[in-house]
């Protein structure tokens, strides 16, 4: 077969190959696309915030706090959970573009929600993370208004939230360069936030607003299910990767799962439906 021939013969195979790949995956629901929207748009409330201020020690045995390090370095916090399949997705391409920045002032920080240590451990061994992890007992990833993993945020050099997006990063370049590049350039003038200033702006706004409604814990709320609520939490899978349902488990995304469940109307949907969009709220896919 001669060059042309075989150069217009891929195409055509690209091209059917698209054809089978479009055909055979399910279109999305309704609600599936507002949330997706909601996730790809979602960061423009929280930029331009001060970021506010955590202390986290990580897996590396060091003690982090961001208003030690804000205006001296671009920092990047990756929100994440080793039981979502999209945050394992982009653990490779974030520890790549961290080991290839982090002699350029480009700090990146796991913070994982809630999970054991010895489960973070192990995931971070498994993925061959370099980047320092530590674990969040829930308070920072409400003072982020985090709702759904991963999340990952760029703090710049003025103490300012830059990037807020929900979904798992596949070009770190694309999410990153230019942020870093301004800020270098603001770090080689000298126009950076003081650890003074940023502490009295942090003050002052000690959280970012959040997209959802505050969760109660079980031990607080009791839920008033209707018979399909008690249906699918009975039956479902508690997303957070232990071995109960939804109905007993007790964990921050169980009992968002069960506010759900009781205060939305969900129409005439299959229980499958409801449960496979559930999943899909709480740990958001690639964008």
């Amino acid at each position: 077969m001669n060059k042309p021939l075989l150069n217009v013969s891929i195409i055509v195979a690209g091209i059917l190959l698209s054809i089978l790949h479009y055909e055979l995956k399910p279109a999305p629901t309704d609600k599936e696309i507002q949330q997706y929207a909601q996730g790809m748009g979602g960061g423009t409330e929280w930029r331009g915030q001060i970021a506010p201020d955590f202390a986290l020690e990580t897996n590396q045995g060091e003690q982090f706090k961001l208003s030690e390090n804000v205006g001296k370095k671009i920092i990047v916090l990756n929100f994440f959970a080793t039981w979502c399949g999209p945050c394992r997705e982009e653990m490779p391409e974030l520890n790549r573009y961290f080991n290839e920045h982090k002699a350029q002032s480009f700090l990146l920080i796991g913070v994982d929600e809630e999970e054991s240590r010895d489960r973070v451990d192990d995931f971070l061994k498994e993925l061959k993370i370099d980047f320092p992890v530590g674990i969040d007992e829930g308070a920072i990833a409400k003072q982020y208004g985090v709702g759904a993993y991963p999340t990952t945020v760029l703090i710049g050099v003025d103490g300012k939230v830059q990037f807020y997006e929900t979904g798992a990063l596949v070009n770190a370049e694309v999410a990153f360069d230019q942020l870093i590049a301004q800020n270098r350039q603001l770090l080689q003038k000298g126009a950076v936030i003081s650890p003074d200033d940023y502490r009295v702006q942090a003050q002052k706004q000690p959280a970012l607003p959040t997209r959802q409604p505050e969760i109660k814990s079980a031990s607080e709320e009791q839920y008033k299910f209707d018979e399909r609520g008690k249906r699918i939490a009975a039956r479902m899978d508690c997303p957070c990767g232990c071995v109960k349902k939804v109905q007993t488990c007790t964990c921050n995304t169980s009992t968002k799962i069960k506010t759900a469940l009781t205060s939305e109307n969900f129409k005439d949907e299959p229980d499958d439906e409801i449960v496979r969009s559930l999943n899909k709220r709480f740990c958001s896919g690639a964008m």
